[in-house]
């Protein structure tokens, strides 16, 4: 028998009987179970008459079936296949790779009702390695009309085999229910998941932002033209390039500041060389008076904390990491002031976990506009800065999706603790040779500092230290 929520009409009769309870084990003997049925798509909306179940040895069950309650209309037993894979789901799996099924991905017309779904799949984002998000989505969000959530959280590898509702998210967060799904933690930090033919004309989600909004326990900055959240108290020391901050403010135009808020909706570039450190998401001219949320939230435990780790120790290989603190801001289809029909999504998440502090940008739909724009992050005197390419022009924003310095569309990474001490580095001279995948004029003005602050941060990866210097010098081979 099943162990979640089954449907109306799913079994062969009108209500769906289901165990209220984990099946026993062989010592546990003859237990006690209680039985419920659903009314349409209200789980446990039923209750009938308990029943006997017991272990066997060869890894089945028997039942000592009752008579349904007789207030339940047309009730039926229900069964589901139980199977002990002959082999490992961790290294038998069909990999799944569609970047439309994405949190942040608004197109509605794809429904996982007409997949013939076999076995145990593996979920990926342009080939990196994702699982299925564990937090409720927005119709029409996932490439579909009702995108499908985990209802709790992912196992551990001890945990084996796991049995997770999946949700709808209409009318509320996880109103509704569609079809139980199996999912296995696997060695190398990722999850294989036993999909079935969903209810409706819903799609299975991946995670590329971290959790938002109010299902997240979001605090909702006012929606206010230029306004700024009140001052975050943070739970956890941030170290930004040397300076240690207890607090932090989350601006609606789009940036991140420390010492006080700002209502600055036009950007200044960088490098400044100014007084502030500050993290530009998307700083430019948003007004969420009109259209979208702008909220944050921080945790100091938890699935968010999990994720943090795995993602920081992808994208930097060579460091062993632990998050113990992840702050996440996010603008939520917000839109541009006097541009009331655009809606812009991107995210901020600080992490940090012992002496390590990193800074990851999620961009989604970003709409193009006319207002100056800046995409990066600038420190006092500009010590280090960075711009990501392209975010100085308006008209070209819309690529940021689609553009990675981590191999993850839409996603930039970056280590942003403070100076190591006694760094044998320090005055080296390093040797190392790149390839490039694209190209820029060096001599256009900012393009040398954005090929620079690249190479430093692949460098930072494996091991140099933060405070490291690089300078371009141009050679001219004359021939002989």
């Amino acid at each position: 028998m099943p162990e979640s929520c089954f449907y109306y009409m799913s079994c062969g009769g009108f209500s769906a009987l289901y165990l209220g309870g984990s099946h026993p084990r062989l010592e546990d003997g003859v237990v006690t179970r209680e039985i419920y049925g659903s009314r349409y798509h209200q789980c446990s909306y039923y209750r009938s008459e308990p029943i006997q179940v017991k272990a066997c040895p060869g890894n089945y069950y028997v039942y000592k079936f009752t008579r349904p309650t007789l207030s339940i209309p047309a009730p039926v037993y229900c069964a589901v296949l139980l199977t002990t894979p002959s082999v490992d789901p961790c290294y038998n799996y069909t990999s799944l790779d569609e970047p439309w099924r994405a949190t942040d991905h608004s197109n509605i017309l794809k429904c996982d009702y007409n997949v013939e779904w076999n076995g145990w799949y593996r979920m990926f984002y342009n080939g990196q390695n994702t699982q299925m998000t564990e937090s409720c989505v927005n119709h029409g969000m996932c490439g579909t009309h009702y995108p499908l959530s985990l209802n709790g959280p992912h196992p551990q590898l001890e945990d084996g085999v796991v049995t997770r509702q999946v949700c709808f998210s209409v009318g509320g967060c996880c109103a509704y229910r569609s079809h139980p799904i199996r999912v296995k933690a696997c060695p190398g930090n990722y999850y294989v998941y036993e999909f079935v033919k969903p209810m409706y004309c819903g799609a299975y989600c991946v995670e590329i932002f971290y959790p938002f909004g109010s299902a997240a326990g979001d605090t909702i900055n006012a929606a206010v033209d230029d306004g700024s959240s009140s001052v975050i108290q943070l739970l956890s020391p941030f170290l930004f390039f040397g300076r240690t901050y207890q607090q932090i403010y989350v601006n609606n135009n789009g940036h991140l500041t420390f010492n006080q808020p700002s209502s600055s909706y036009v950007p200044y570039s960088f490098p400044a060389r100014g007084s502030q450190d500050i993290i530009a998401g998307l700083w430019t001219n948003l007004d969420n008076s009109v259209r979208g949320v702008v909220s944050y939230h921080q945790y100091t435990s938890g699935n968010v904390l999990t994720r943090a780790t795995r993602d920081i120790n992808t994208h930097f290989p060579n460091l062993t990491f632990t998050a113990s603190w992840v702050f996440v801001a996010t603008w939520d289809k917000v839109s541009y002031f006097n541009l009331t029909n655009t809606e812009t999504s991107f995210q901020v998440v600080l992490i940090s976990g012992g002496n390590f502090s990193f800074l990851l940008m999620n961009y989604g739909d970003i709409a193009v506009t006319g207002h100056p724009v800046q995409a990066g992050y600038d420190t006092v005197n500009s010590t280090h800065y960075f711009v990501i390419p392209e975010s100085i022009n308006g008209s070209f924003i819309s690529n940021l999706r689609n553009s990675s310095n981590v191999n993850v569309l839409g996603r930039w990474v970056f280590r942003v603790d403070g100076e190591p001490r006694n760094s044998i580095l320090n005055n080296n001279v390093i040797g190392f040779r790149i390839r490039l995948s694209s190209f820029l004029d060096l001599t256009q003005n900012g393009s040398t500092e954005i090929v620079l602050e690249q190479i430093k941060q692949e460098l930072v990866k494996y091991g140099l230290p933060n405070n490291i210097e690089l300078k371009l010098r141009k050679l001219q081979k004359i021939k002989p």
